[in-house]
């Protein structure tokens, strides 16, 4: 088995995967799990939704317009498992970089770390505890208010019809179980970091990648893009069926749509915060020094090029040399304009994209494409 240091490896879901030669972590067998478990899921309900004639019409709330299948099943499913590989391929990397960056007396700490999150990953207890959490949860989940209140493909009065029963008791647990697992994997990341930010690590102000050498954390944390993405298009999912069948207006929805976004994007990205103070240290500790030997360098080169007295205290460089002063005044605007939470901004981007994207589709239920795409001609032309 490939022990690459990640931790998308390991635990009994990818043990079973990979002893059967379709590990989900592997690009090329990624789609062909996702397609199966879409086959599985969903054709079982088209077929027996399509029987009972509540495939297109028949009821208020036919199964090919309820906007949750498409964005729990269609959408959301399928990105849980196509997103593995990448997120395994950034794990590992940037794993085998963090530990480049402990200092040789912190070495055992890290190892000792590495190897209780080794242990936590590979354990069969937390995956199967979570299996059980995602079936126990059909027998306890509240449902949608739309199913009460309309006619639709899932309910046939206070009972299942036989689609709906497939989709509450295989489809659901199926999702749960691989947002289970993601959120698995968020936690054993967040433990890392937690260690990680405690150790003694070799951080230099002057990086060039404006974060002190760990801005290589945010690519590492964007494997985690898949979760605000999901999570928003469950949202909107949810937030269409409200607007579309049950007639909730959509001007309710904005204080609830805009607090939800601040607080998965708090939630998604607070992790990163545990490397904060050990940045902001740097930082200023890193600018006193550079500010001392800025002072120094800049006598000298007074002292050599103006003919201004100096003080007695010897040069701490050839400061009256002008390439020396020229880049000690780039490395200290570089540890001046250091970052202290390790996110570049084209990644903070990308959790914002991944988060607030999937609910815009929401705005072409107050007003439909053909409208908007006919106003906008009409102000054009």
């Amino acid at each position: 088995m490939d022990e690459r240091l990640s931790l998308m490896r390991g635990g009994l879901l990818y043990r079973l995967s990979h002893a059967g030669g379709v590990a989900w972590t592997a690009r090329a067998y990624a789609p062909w799990i996702a397609g199966a478990l879409l086959l599985i899921v969903l054709l079982p309900v088209i077929v027996l939704s399509a029987v009972d004639g509540r495939l297109l019409r028949g009821v208020s709330v036919p199964l090919l317009r309820d906007y949750n299948v498409w964005a729990r099943f269609v959408l959301a499913l399928p990105m849980l498992v196509l997103a593995a590989p990448l997120a395994d391929e950034r794990m590992w990397r940037s794993l085998e970089h963090l530990r480049n960056l402990v200092e040789p007396g912190d070495n055992a700490n890290f190892k000792r770390a590495l190897s209780t999150l080794r242990r936590l990953r590979d354990s069969p207890w937390p995956e199967l505890i979570l299996f059980a959490l995602a079936i126990g949860a059909s027998f306890g989940a509240p449902s949608l208010p739309l199913y009460e209140q309309a006619t639709n493909w899932r309910n046939d009065g206070p009972q299942f019809t036989r689609a709906g029963a497939w989709l509450w008791w295989v489809g659901f647990p199926v999702f749960r179980f691989l947002a289970f697992l993601w959120l698995w994997r968020f936690v054993l990341w967040v433990v890392l970091l937690t260690r990680f930010s405690r150790l003694n690590l070799s951080l230099h102000a002057s990086h060039p990648d404006g974060y002190g050498g760990v801005g290589f954390l945010g690519y590492a944390h964007a494997a985690f893009l898949v979760m605000p993405l999901v999570a928003s298009l469950l949202v909107a999912g949810s937030c269409a069926v409200e607007v579309k069948y049950l007639g909730v207006p959509f001007a309710s929805l904005h204080m609830l749509l805009g607090g939800y976004a601040v607080l998965m994007l708090g939630v998604i990205l607070a992790p990163l915060l545990l490397l904060t103070p050990k940045l902001a240290a740097l930082k200023r500790n890193s600018l006193l020094a550079y500010g001392a030997l800025g002072t120094d360098s800049s006598e000298e080169f007074e002292h050599r090029w103006l003919g201004l007295a100096r003080r007695k205290a010897a040069p701490i460089l050839d400061g009256g040399d002008p390439s020396a002063l020229a880049d000690l005044t780039a490395v200290y605007a570089t540890a001046s304009s250091m970052g202290t939470v390790p996110v570049q901004r084209w990644i903070l981007l990308q959790f914002i994209g991944a988060t607030v994207i999937p609910l815009l589709p929401l705005g072409l239920l107050v007003m439909p494409l053909e409208d908007l795409v006919r106003k906008l001609f009409s102000m054009l032309v």
